[in-house]
């Protein structure tokens, strides 16, 4: 089996000025057997492939994930309509795909 390469891990100050930094996005938690969705409740800078996650439960847990995916979804719009219509997209929110991180957090973190 091939050895793959760890993912970039980036902070928030290595988001440049062609990232999106304040935007609504949905969370995919991995749960046995698919993903359990979480949209975030207010805008935050959107996550990268490699980025770590850091949720804190109910009871003060902290887990840890890696970012693996980030799709972003476009629909038709309602404007859109009839067959010789212009095509017309809206964004949808981007869907943040995450996994398990077991790896211990550096100090200081």
């Amino acid at each position: 089996m091939a050895k793959t390469k760890e993912p970039e891990v980036r902070t928030q100050d290595a988001v440049g000025a062609d990232w999106p930094v304040d935007m609504p996005f949905t969370l995919y938690f991995p749960r046995r057997g698919g993903f359990a969705a979480a949209d975030i409740e207010y805008s935050s800078p959107l996550p990268r492939v490699g980025d770590a996650i850091e949720y804190i439960d109910a009871q003060a847990i902290s887990h840890r994930y890696r970012v693996i995916d980030v799709v972003h979804t476009f629909q038709d719009s309602p404007a859109a309509q009839g067959p010789e219509a212009i095509r017309l997209l809206r964004g949808g929110l981007p869907a943040v795909y995450l996994a398990r991180d077991r790896r211990k957090p550096k100090p200081g973190r």
